[in-house]
């Protein structure tokens, strides 16, 4: 099923209110602390607000601190270094408060990225594999990363805007009523004009905003796919098809990143314009009421007066960027996740020996499009049952069974008599070594990426499963051997020495049942016969699941089961097969005559290849 990106293209989030009363609801656990830093910046400012009537004072009593000796003023010195300390100390006061209280956010919204974070890792782990056939890893990071720290990055400036903000409004206006009426009507006489032009400003930008997150995680996901995938792009000479879808995301995203951010920036001259009438406004008033002192203060109060508004166009995209991010992380939290095991499930591997039972298994990875119907199939203990079929067919979602990285829709999987529901997911996945087509290896040494199979694997274990594996012999002519560090996804060593590594995991781990998806597919024919050798010897005793696209390597299987559009239509060894002239024998004859026995549409049902782990 490929990969949707839909939640990332909606225009606009689809339910602001709950998304904020998420982000609201993980820091109520704060809440005392909220609070304290609430009353910090009510002290803060209040202090700023005084600052004005300070000042205005200051200047009508200037007269005051002077006196006249022989016709000439003499200036009473220290008391006017007394009034600029005390005004002086209301600035330090309010600026302390400020940064002590943006320190305590900051702190806050580290924490909370944090745990939210944690979150996302403890969710990613129960979520079903279906999820993330449905969304592009690019998404998923981008929630997981990019969103997280969104929230964490600006969350502290919209606190402390906010509160200051509305805490300052409030100051203001209170302050200029207090200190003259006349010229409080004047400047208030701009609220409206200051109100249209924000609102209608802010919108704008916070549609353009919206875009830009959209895009955001599409980008992610292409510059994922196509550098990950940089050989493919390569050798089908797609650089130009991939630079187009590239080009056309990024200038969607620059033109609304262009929009949001002018939008956001032509709010300041607006407002600047607006605060300019309320200044002449208030000289023309001033003036005729003859007081100095309340024209200084109302200069002041003016400009205060528009902050909040100026604030408001700034942070105006930022918690529309917030509240879009915390829908985003907020919508993977609620997604639907595994079946919960029963309390008593079993927890221990002892005791499992690796007989499995489909029992009238069927499922469907789409509810419209059947693809297991009716599947029943008995594998005895230390069966080695190679399955076989075209694409589509369903071999490897009986695999993706198995392992419960899908759920039955109907039907039962027994493992030695009991359901697979009764157990555990780890100790059930624990008993199985995989080695499939696609190698996993991350970022470590060779010891460590083997280990994985068992973390308490011994060196001398890991290094008998890399001789068993025929990779001790290249391991050792590596810089380092045993502790040369591969690159991410080992691009540093050779396909078929990642699928060596991978083999020597499965051995490491020493599983109960093993499941092989065509496991030397990537090698040359000298290692293949000498893997074969060492997966046959590792395969006695156990349980084994061989899912083969080419023929020539099952023929030894005790029994083979030929599939075809979910369901067994041929069951028996290599020789049966081939004398029953039937399905299986067109698909070997066909491997080597060149011709398709599959002409027929043959995969109606499903997309298995897209489903392969």
């Amino acid at each position: 099923m490929p990969r949707s990106t839909d939640s990332m293209m909606g225009a606009k989030p689809k339910n602001i209110k709950k998304a904020a009363s998420r982000i609201l609801a993980d820091f109520r656990p704060l809440l005392g602390t909220f609070i304290f830093v609430i009353i910090i910046l009510l002290v803060s400012a209040t202090l700023s607000v005084l600052m004005p009537v300070l000042l205005g004072d200051f200047v009508n009593d200037f007269k005051n601190l002077a006196t006249q000796v022989e016709g000439v003023f003499v200036i009473n010195w220290p008391e006017v270094f007394k009034q600029v300390i005390i005004m002086f100390s209301f600035y330090v006061g309010s600026a302390l408060l400020m940064w002590l209280a943006d320190w305590i956010v900051v702190k806050i919204s580290a924490d909370y990225a944090y745990n939210i974070r944690a979150k996302i890792k403890g969710k990613l782990d129960r979520l079903p594999l279906s999820y993330f056939d449905k969304h592009a890893y690019g998404e998923i990071l981008s929630r997981g990363t990019n969103d997280v720290d969104n929230i964490s990055r600006h969350m502290s400036s919209i606190i402390n805007q906010t509160i200051l903000g509305v805490s300052m409004f409030i100051g203001v206006v209170i302050a200029m009523f207090v200190t003259s009426w006349e010229l409080a009507l004047v400047a208030i006489a701009i609220l409206p004009f200051t109100i249209l032009f924000t609102v209608l400003i802010a919108v704008n930008a916070q549609r353009e905003f919206k875009k830009f997150r959209a895009h955001l995680g599409k980008l992610n996901s292409i510059t994922e796919e196509n550098y990950s995938g940089f050989k493919i792009v390569k050798l089908f000479n797609k650089e130009s098809d991939v630079a187009a879808s590239f080009e056309q995301v990024n200038e969607i995203m620059m033109k609304a990143d262009w929009k949001s951010q002018w939008l956001s920036g032509f709010i300041f001259p607006t407002m600047r314009f607006i605060g300019n009438l309320g200044f002449i406004g208030v000289s023309v008033v001033g003036g005729i009421l003859e007081n100095p002192g309340n024209m200084v203060a109302f200069f002041l109060f003016l400009q205060m007066f528009q902050q909040p508004f100026q604030q408001i166009g700034q942070i105006s995209s930022i918690i529309q960027s917030v509240l879009a991010s915390g829908e985003r992380i907020y919508d993977l939290l609620d997604e639907v996740e595994m079946e919960l095991e029963p309390s008593d499930a079993i927890n221990s591997e002892d005791g499992i020996k690796g007989e499995i039972v489909f029992d009238n298994v069927e499922f469907a990875y789409t509810i419209d499009k059947p693809l297991i119907r009716n599947f029943n199939l008995k594998v005895n203990t230390g069966d080695s049952i190679a399955i076989v079929g075209p694409t589509g067919a369903g071999k490897t979602t009986i695999v993706n069974l198995i392992m419960r990285f899908y759920d039955v829709n109907s039907g039962r999987i027994l493992l030695d008599g009991i359901d697979i529901h009764n157990y555990r997911r780890g100790v059930l996945r624990g008993a199985v070594g995989m080695v499939l087509q696609d190698t996993w290896l991350f970022s470590d040494t060779i010891r460590e990426n083997i280990r994985y199979g068992r973390n308490d694997a011994t060196d001398e274990e890991i290094e008998e499963a890399a001789k068993q594996a025929h990779a001790d012999h290249f391991i050792k002519t590596l810089p380092g051997a045993y502790d040369f560090v591969l690159n991410e996804d080992g691009t540093n060593i050779s396909q078929g020495q990642r699928q060596l590594l991978t083999i020597a995991r499965a051995i490491v781990s020493k599983p109960k049942i093993l499941i092989l998806d065509e496991a030397t597919s990537s090698v040359d024919t000298r290692t293949e016969l000498a893997i074969q050798d060492a997966m046959n010897g590792m395969m006695i005793g156990k349980t084994s699941f061989i899912i083969a696209h080419r023929l020539s390597t099952i023929k030894n299987a005790k029994v083979i089961i030929v599939m075809q559009k979910g369901q067994i239509v041929e069951i028996g060894n290599h020789q049966e097969l081939l004398a029953n002239n039937g399905f299986y024998a067109d698909l070997y004859n066909a491997q080597f005559s060149g011709r398709n026995p599959l002409a027929e549409p043959e995969a109606e049902n499903g997309n298995e290849t897209q489903k392969a782990i």
